[in-house]
């Protein structure tokens, strides 16, 4: 089966690759059906395996590059080639001026961010869901990159992929209080609270707002409409197996970004 790769038009350009894969194409099967890249939720590791290489050539890529995610702020530079499946550190993010090497963010709700520099040539995956969004890994990143290879935020390049919506995100009043914390204006981010205190959340609206904080031009930021709570058939949803009585038990997808060429 055909990979379905989701490419955004912000990063259409000359030496780099991306994509933010699907659920078509790979191998995996139940709840991991079909393209599984997620090694933590009980899937067969060798159809991740499998899934991961058809990615990686798909991409046309030398090697992919994954770290060990844990919902904060912290950048793992890339200056090697991974052996094998090993992690390349523990982070949110992942930075490099490696061509051939593809950073992979892996999601299955949480808003996956890729960053091209056209200027200097290099790459970051970014994994920002509610608590790398409230400590800004994004910004983090930005700086990581601007001290590594003497990024300009202003020349940056920026995709948010597929997350999800705030239609189907309701969080509690302590997920509230956080963004409250964190952003001086929630307008648009954060809607009114509910008798219960809660509210409908909007990450990658705040990871956008974080991006043009940060130096990023707005018009070089492009989102993805797409919800990964509502497009089923397309994309994994932790939120949604939950909901369904299944947590864990669900399957997960990636933004990938690498450069091309010598």
């Amino acid at each position: 089966m055909t990979l379905d790769l989701i490419r955004m038009p912000v990063l259409d350009r000359p030496g780099i690759v991306h994509a933010f894969t699907t659920r078509t194409g790979g191998v995996s099967e139940g709840p991991y059906a079909s393209l599984n890249l997620t090694r933590s939720r009980g899937d067969d590791p060798a159809h991740i395996s499998q899934n991961r290489e058809r990615v990686r050539a798909a991409l046309g890529l030398d090697h992919l590059a994954f770290a060990v995610q844990v919902h904060g702020r912290d950048v793992v530079a890339v200056e090697g080639w991974p052996k094998g499946d090993q992690p390349a550190g523990e982070g949110d993010a992942l930075i490099t001026d490696r061509p051939g090497l593809g950073l992979v963010c892996q999601t299955a709700d949480c808003t996956p961010i890729l960053l091209f520099d056209p200027v200097r040539r290099a790459v970051a995956a970014i994994h920002s869901g509610w608590r790398g969004t409230v400590v800004n890994v994004a910004a983090a990143t930005i700086d990581a990159m601007t001290d590594r290879y003497g990024t300009r935020p202003a020349d940056l390049l920026a995709a948010i992929g597929p997350s999800i919506s705030p239609a189907n995100y309701r969080v509690g009043p302590e997920v509230v209080a956080a963004f409250e914390a964190a952003f001086e204006n929630t307008g648009g981010i954060v809607s009114p609270r509910d008798p219960e205190g809660g509210a409908q959340l909007d990450v990658a609206e705040a990871c956008r707002r974080q991006l043009v904080l940060a130096g990023v031009p707005e018009g070089a930021i492009e989102r993805s409409p797409l919800c990964t709570y509502g497009e089923e058939a397309r994309l994994f949803s932790a939120r949604r197996a939950h909901h369904r009585g299944e947590s864990g038990l669900f399957g997960g997808q990636a933004g990938i970004i690498a450069l091309t060429g010598a």
